[in-house]
C-alpha cells in the first residue's frame, strides 16, 4: 500500500514558490519510493472479480477543435449504476472428458459438466479429466469411442452403494418363542429398519436352511449379497437376534455388542466375513478386547 501510494505521488506534477522547493520535494519522493522498494512486499492473489457499470448521466464528449481542459467533469458525471457484479455471477458448467472412472461423477471416456471450481480442483489438477475442447475431443476420440460398456458401472453412485453395503451390519430380529424359518421378506424388513430399500428379488440367501427358535444361532454372522442395478454384487453381513415381546424374556445384550466380530454360521463363508470385518473400522480385533478385559 505504501508502494502504491509513492508512485502515485511521484506521478503528480509539482507546485512549488520555486524551482529549489519543487527539485527537493521531487528527490524526497524518489527517496521515499526507493525506501519502499526496499521492503518486503507482501504476495497479492489477483482476484477475477469485475463490476460492470454505467454512468447516471450521459458525459458528452469534447469538440475536436477545443481543448480538453475546456470540459472538465463534474461531480455527477462521477454517479455510476451497477449493471452486473461478476462475483455473485452463478458460474456456468463446463465439461470436461474423464480419463478414470470417479465415484459419483461418471466412468472413463464420457463427457460430463461440472462447476468450474470442481473441475479444476478435483478433476483437472489431479489429472483425472481435460476439458471438452475441439482438440480434446479429437484426441481423446478413441478413447470415448473404445469404452465397454461391460466395464463401466452401471451407475455414478454403483461402486459407492456397494461399498456402504458392505460395511453394513444388519441384525435379523427372528422370534424367540414362535418357530420361524428365514426367508427374503425377513431380510428385505430388517434392510429397511437400517435406512435401505432393498427389492426381494436383489437378495440372494444362502443355500442352507435357517429356522427358529435356536439360541445357537444367536450372534452367528452370514453374508447376504445384494444384486445393484442388476449388476454390481455387494455381500452384506447378517446376524440373527432371537427377540421376545415380553420384556423379562428378552435376552441380555453385550455392551457394544455391534464392535464385536461374529462367529460365522456357515464355514464356506469365513474367508469373506473376516474381509468383510476388517474393512469395517467399528470391529474390534480380540487383541482389543483382551487389553480391555
Amino acid at each position: 500500500m505504501l508502494r502504491s501510494m509513492v508512485q502515485g505521488l511521484s506521478c503528480l506534477r509539482l507546485h512549488g514558490t520555486g524551482l529549489a522547493q519543487s527539485v527537493a520535494t521531487k528527490e524526497s519522493v524518489c527517496a521515499s519510493g526507493a525506501a519502499a522498494r526496499a521492503l518486503p512486499q507482501p504476495i497479492l492473489q489477483h482476484v477475477r472479480t469485475t463490476f460492470i457499470l454505467k454512468h447516471e448521466r450521459r458525459v458528452e464528449l469534447v469538440k475536436a477543435y477545443k481543448n480538453p481542459r475546456s470540459r472538465r467533469l463534474k461531480a455527477r458525471h462521477f454517479l455510476y449504476d451497477l449493471v452486473e457484479n461478476i462475483d455473485v455471477k452463478k458460474q456456468e458448467p463446463v465439461k470436461v472428458i474423464l480419463k478414470t472412472s470417479v465415484e459419483g461423477l461418471g466412468s472413463r471416456g464420457q463427457v460430463v459438466e461440472v462447476s468450474p471450481h470442481k473441475a479444476r480442483n478435483q478433476l483437472l489438477l489431479p489429472g483425472l479429466a481435460v476439458y471438452a475442447s475441439p482438440e480434446n475431443l479429437e484426441k481423446y476420440s478413441s478413447l470415448i469411442a473404445d469404452v465397454s460398456q461391460e466395464d463401466q458401472p452401471s451407475s455414478p453412485f454403483a461402486l459407492s452403494t456397494s461399498k456402504l453395503l458392505s460395511e453394513m451390519v444388519i441384525y435379523l430380529n427372528m422370534n424367540k418363542d414362535n418357530p420361524w424359518v428365514l426367508e427374503p421378506w425377513h431380510v428385505r424388513v430388517s434392510f429397511r429398519k437400517a435406512g435401505v430399500m432393498v427389492p426381494e428379488e436383489a437378495l440372494t440367501l444362502p443355500p442352507h436352511t435357517i429356522a427358529g427358535p435356536d439360541l445357537a444361532l444367536q450372534g452367528k454372522e452370514f453374508a447376504v449379497m445384494v444384486k445393484i442395478n442388476n449388476k454390481e454384487e455387494a455381500a452384506v453381513r447378517c446376524r440373527i437376534n432371537h427377540f421376545a415381546s415380553n420384556p423379562k424374556d428378552r435376552l441380555l445384550n453385550q455392551g457394544r455388542f455391534w464392535e464385536l466380530p461374529g462367529d460365522p454360521l456357515f464355514p464356506e463363508q469365513a474367508p469373506l466375513l473376516e474381509e468383510l470385518n476388517r474393512r469395517d473400522k467399528r470391529i474390534r480385533s480380540t487383541a482389543e478386547d483382551e487389553e480391555e478385559d
